[in-house]
């Protein structure tokens, strides 16, 4: 897709190789350097079950002597196994000519123990490498290399040269980071820095790394490390970049951030335009265009060097942290991002608008504060502008960004260093909007049969919007819409594109959307071996963004941020057939990630919304674990099917559309029947239990005080359960045994139980709550205990619920979301049941038995101890 654009890039850079045409560098011959302090241990025996290459390093040695500006480099390769032949044999330095001499000090083989010399330099080919050209980077970088001949099993190749000369751009300082262990294990790691008295070299070790030993040898100071190199852990998925725990040591002659800040600023100082050259010229233009006005004119020079200024780097020599003069970049209209922000500041600075350049890290966005100064903990220039009492951050090399400039779109780049005011890391304010980044609307619209007819309107926004504004600049339109066709047809069989895709651009607002239309043959599908047909609802922008990693996880988890998905799912029935009722919630929420699904019908259609947003842009390793949990919950989510009916339709059952399973209606008549049977013969004759002692000497005529809501309560909580008793929910709908096979297809038989269960309850907690209401209205005494066992019952039953709902989906369960639905329910239940224990209004208005007899006169034992007619009243 990025075909045109890297055409231009090879033609661009081979119009530069001949501009800068150079005679092909040339290596030399010499003895190793006289100041090389001497290995004083011998290399550990390796394991050669932790090969995986067929060769490894019995030795690894690099010597830096900041003094004579030398790396010096050693190793020893043992060729473990016939495979490992082919790399082992080729021998390969690489090279800045620009400042660089290579000098070969030894190639030799050891075989059998004899030594064989291979060193012949003539025998090195000198070719430029430009391995950074994937990346629009040109930077002069030379490879000398030789393959040697007869590379036997068993061979140790013995390769040593020196690389003199460090990058004059950094002032004669040096930096560097080391690793002392990596995915492979060898024999001895010899690392040695060479200070000459008076130079301060800083040391900061990283992960475990052992420390430094320290020698002094005729005025130089020799910090060095000298142990096996271990065996790590090797490549995981979606481990956030900065997360690295291989034993490294940084060191650096910068021993702070301002001293960093410094050096930038003296090497990439805002340039003074010259009256009459063309970038002044043009910037004069702008100036007039904007009506002097300082935020249109910044926004016209932020869209020109963005859009009309290429990103194309040539980082030769100094130039790979030296920016080119703006006149040049505004004229070759290309350059990297120092060449544009550059640029862009002296543009700005022209019209007295104060800016400052920004190092960045375009991976490291977390910890940059632990490393040890330098220019190397940076590799991206930005710049940030104070404009109307305001800072705004701008990355000059995005390009095709939309909306007001001051609200414009900036990366999470994390911790910065201002050159201007550097003297220690920043954290520039991130950019913020409110709503969703993309959603994501698709319409199946079902045409009957296994037809559906697919409206896809996609919404981008804000930094969403810069991306696709770009994708669809940088692509054919054919191409991209046979992107877009091949991305549905990944999804849904059988995907035709019936209408070209309709993009529409509003780049005031910076929104953009884009129409599109399929026609699907096969929608619905049916599972092998069963004859119950789907509709399926999956979002994959949502799962597509989710990191799949390991069960046995314990490292942090790289997240992509921001990320804010809205996506709606919306399935229409044919010729507007209602879907029938379902309402459903569930929501997954961590301090990193958020995410959400409602399910509701409207109609005759199905509406699903899926919500996932990224606060940050990795999971801590101590969240990790609950991330797996999490993602199989998300997963699950994500992908949903409806039961549809033979002829193409959804069919979710609804009271309307009520259908009595005349067996499963027999055995609800048969539990009523029982119930009945128990009530009039057993129960209805019995006597108070005791737990509530009656007061029959005060007894009341009518219901009155708070009893009025127990009255009101009863009889509507009888409507309630003939409704529910009767509803699309209600195990007595034909309907709700169908959708068991589609929605419950690996626990059908336990969904069944579940049902049966739930149908023997509402059978009796029917026939209860009628009969509680007589005993209410005829003041009966055993009403009280009654009104207490029935809320107990109904107690129960939840608690069965959350059993059921738990072991028919365990990955959706969220005891605190179940909970939530019926706390209330439970709270008035307990409540009420202590009114009916306790309040005095109840022990003296029950107290009607079975039969007319006269209980005690507690007025002949207590005489004198009367209660005040003013009693209060409960």
């Amino acid at each position: 897709m990025r075909k045109p654009i890297l055409l231009t890039a090879l033609l661009v850079f081979i119009g530069i190789s001949a501009m800068m045409a150079q005679p092909v560098p040339k290596i030399s011959k010499s003895d190793v350097p006289k100041w090389l302090k001497p290995i004083s241990v011998k290399p550990q025996q390796i394991n050669l079950d932790d090969i995986s290459l067929g060769y490894y390093y019995e030795l690894l040695e690099e010597q830096v002597h900041l003094g004579e500006q030398t790396h010096y480099h050693n190793t020893t390769t043992v060729v473990s196994d016939e495979a490992g032949a082919e790399n082992a044999g080729h021998l390969e330095v690489e090279f800045d000519p620009s400042y660089q001499k290579v000098f070969i000090h030894r190639v030799e083989i050891e075989r059998e123990g004899k030594i064989q010399n291979r060193l012949d330099v003539s025998k090195f080919k000198v070719i430029a490498t430009e391995n950074d050209l994937k990346r629009f980077i040109y930077n002069g970088s030379y490879s000398a290399f030789t393959i040697l001949d007869d590379i036997r099993k068993g061979d140790k190749i013995r390769f040593s040269y020196s690389l003199v000369g460090f990058n004059p751009v950094f002032e004669g300082k040096y930096f560097e980071s080391c690793y002392l262990e990596g995915g492979e294990p060898s024999g001895l790691v010899h690392i040695v820095y060479v200070v000459p008295e008076g130079r301060i070299l800083n040391i900061r070790k990283q992960n475990g790394a052992i420390s430094e030993k320290k020698i002094n040898k005729n005025g130089l100071n020799y910090y060095y490390w000298e142990r096996p190199s271990q065996l790590t852990d090797g490549y995981v998925d979606y481990v956030p970049y900065w997360f690295n725990q291989n034993p490294r040591v940084e060191v650096s002659e910068f021993s702070t951030w301002r001293q960093v800040a410094e050096w930038a600023k003296r090497v990439n100082p805002i340039h003074k335009l010259k009256p009459g050259t063309e970038l002044h010229s043009f910037v004069q233009k702008l100036w007039a265009e904007s009506n002097e006005d300082q935020e249109l004119f910044f926004e016209k020079s932020l869209d020109f060097v963005q859009n009309s200024v290429r990103y194309m780097g040539v980082e030769m020599g100094e130039n790979s942290h030296r920016a080119h003069n703006p006149e040049i970049v505004f004229k070759q209209r290309y350059g990297d991002c120092k060449d544009k922000s550059l640029l862009l500041a002296s543009m700005l600075a022209d019209k007295g608008i104060e800016s400052s350049l920004v190092l960045a890290n375009t991976y490291q966005d977390k910890e940059l504060d632990k490393v040890q100064p330098s220019p190397a903990a940076f590799n991206h220039m930005v710049l940030s502008v104070f404009i109307n009492s305001q800072m705004k951050a701008v990355d000059p090399t995005i390009s095709n960004q939309g909306g007001p400039v001051m609200e414009r779109y900036f990366p999470p780049y994390g911790q910065v260093l201002s050159i201007n005011s550097g003297t220690h890391l920043d954290e520039l304010e991130k950019s913020t909007k409110d709503g969703f980044l993309v959603r994501f609307e698709d319409i199946f619209q079902l045409l009957g049969g296994d037809k559906a007819n697919l409206k896809v309107f996609t919404t981008y926004r804000y930094n969403e919007a810069d991306k696709m504004r770009s994708y669809l600049k940088e692509n054919a339109r054919n191409q991209i819409q046979n992107d877009f066709e091949d991305y549905y047809k990944g999804i849904y069989e059988k995907a035709k594109r019936l209408k070209p895709i309709v993009v529409e651009d509003n780049l005031e607002k910076n929104v953009l959307t884009i129409a599109e239309e399929y026609l699907l043959e096969s929608y619905l599908f049916k599972e092998d071996g069963q004859k119950q047909k789907y509709a399926p609802a999956f979002s994959k922008p949502i799962y597509e963004r989710l990191p799949k990693v390991s069960e046995d996880r314990m490292l942090p988890i790289a997240l992509s941020f921001p990320i804010d998905i809205e996506h709606v799912i919306k399935i229409v029935n044919k010729d507007n057939i209602p879907v029938g009722s379902l309402n459903f919630d569930d929501f997954v929420e961590e301090d990193a990630y958020f995410f959400s699904r409602s399910i509701k019908t409207n109609k005759d259609t199905v509406l699903i919304k899926n919500v996932f947003i990224t606060n940050d842009s990795f999971i801590p390793m101590e969240k990790s674990s609950k991330y797996l949990e999490d993602f199989k919950k998300i997963e699950n989510n994500v992908t949903y099917i409806l039961f549809a009916s033979d002829d193409g339709k959804i069919n979710l059952g609804d009271i309307s559309n009520f259908k009595f399973n005349i067996w499963v209606t027999l055995v609800f008549l048969f539990v009523a029947g029982l119930t009945v049977w128990f009530i009039w013969a057993k129960y209805n004759r019995s006597k108070p239990t005791g737990f509530i002692n009656l007061e029959h000497a005060y007894e009341e005529t009518s219901i009155g005080g708070w009893l009025i809501l127990v009255l009101i309560g009863s009889v509507i909580s009888i409507a309630q359960t003939i409704l529910m008793s009767f509803s699309a929910d209600s195990p007595l709908n034909a309907n709700q045994w169908e959708l068991a096979k589609a929605y419950n297809i690996d626990n059908g038989p336990l969904y069944y139980i579940f049902l049966a269960i739930v149908l023997i309850f509402n059978a009796i907690g029917l026939v209860f709550t009628i009969y509680t209401a007589i005993l209410l209205f005829k003041r009966r005494d055993i009403f009280p205990q009654t009104f207490v066992f029935l809320r107990i019952g109904l107690f129960i039953m939840y608690i069965v619920m959350f059993i059921f709902i738990y072991l028919l989906n365990p990955s959706e369960f969220t005891l605190g979301n179940e909970l939530g639905r019926s706390i209330w329910e439970m709270l008035f239940m307990i409540l009420w049941c202590f009114y009916m224990i306790f309040s005095k209004r109840v022990k003296r208005t029950f107290t009607v038995p079975y039969k007319a007899e006269t209980y005690p006169n507690e007025s002949d034992e207590i005489e004198g101890n009367l209660a005040p007619n003013n009693d209060p009243k409960y």
